[in-house]
C-alpha cells in the first residue's frame, strides 16, 4: 500500500539522477520511463507499505529514515533501520511470494516509488545494474549476519554493543574517530532490537557514557570508534 499524501513532482529529475547513479547505470537509461517513478515526501509516522500481497514496487529512500519490520508465522519480528540513499526491499526482486513486511517512517521521508518489473528488466538488460544488485544484497546479508550475532550475544552488555556497532554500519555517519546517528534513535528502539528490557539498555547505555564510549552532542548520539574494542 502506497501513501499517496504530499506527490511531489518537484526536483523529480534531480531525485532520478540520484536514483540512476546509485544502481550504476546513465540517467539518460532511466529518462525515457521517468513517468513509472514516483517521488513523494512522507511526514514522520507515517507507513510508507505493508507488504501481505504481492508487491508492486520498491523504495529508493532519498532522505530521511524508515523503519522496517518483518513479521514470520510465528509472530516473530525482525526490524530493520534503514537511512538515506538506500533501495529496499531487494528480496522483492525476481520473487513469486512476499514476506509480511511494514515500512514506516521515523522521520520525515522523501522516497520514489520504483516498479519491481521494471527493476527487473533493468537487472536483465544492465550487466551493471545486475552487478550492483548482487553487490547489495551481499552487504544485506553480511548486514543481517551482523545483526544476528548480536542477538546471540553472551551477555546482554555484549548484545547492546554489538547492536550499537551494528547500527553505526547501517544507519550511522562515519566521522574518522567516531560514528554519529540522528537525534531519532531512542534507547527503547535499541532495547527491541536488541530484545532486552528497556531499563536493563538504559544501565548499559549510562555505563559506556561513562567509559567516554558514547555521548549526545545536538541530541544525536556520538559513538567513539573505541566501541568497536568494547566487547
Amino acid at each position: 500500500m502506497i501513501n499517496n499524501n504530499s506527490l511531489t513532482l518537484e526536483h523529480s529529475e534531480e531525485y532520478l539522477e540520484h536514483l540512476a547513479q546509485f544502481i550504476h547505470i546513465p540517467y539518460t537509461e532511466l529518462r525515457p520511463y521517468k513517468n513509472e517513478f514516483i517521488t513523494r515526501k512522507y511526514n514522520k509516522g507515517q507507513v510508507v507499505y505493508y507488504s501481505s500481497d504481492d508487491m508492486s514496487h520498491m523504495y529508493f529512500l532519498l532522505e530521511g529514515h524508515v523503519l522496517r519490520e518483518h513479521f514470520n508465522k510465528n509472530g516473530d519480528v525482525y526490524r530493520i533501520l534503514n537511512k538515506d540513499i538506500r533501495l529496499f526491499p531487494l528480496h522483492s526482486l525476481f520473487q513469486e511470494y512476499t514476506t509480511n513486511e511494514m515500512c514506516t517512517t521515523i522521520t520525515d521521508c522523501m522516497i520514489i516509488s520504483v516498479p519491481i518489473d521494471f527493476m527487473e528488466y533493468l537487472c536483465l538488460n544492465h550487466a551493471n545494474v545486475f552487478k550492483r544488485i548482487y553487490q547489495l544484497l551481499c552487504q544485506n546479508e553480511q548486514q543481517q549476519m551482523e545483526y544476528h550475532m548480536a542477538l546471540n550475544a553472551k551477555s546482554a552488555k555484549e548484545s547492546i554493543i554489538k547492536i550499537l556497532i551494528y547500527l553505526c554500519h547501517t544507519i550511522g555517519y562515519d566521522n574518522d574517530e567516531f560514528y554519529e546517528i540522528k537525534s531519532f534513535l531512542t534507547i527503547q528502539m535499541i532495547s527491541n532490537l536488541a530484545s532486552v528490557s528497556r531499563e536493563t539498555t538504559g544501565h548499559i547505555i549510562h555505563e559506556l557514557k561513562e567509559d567516554n564510549i558514547l555521548m549526545h552532542h545536538s541530541k544525536n548520539w556520538i559513538i567513539s570508534k573505541a566501541i568497536l574494542k568494547a566487547i
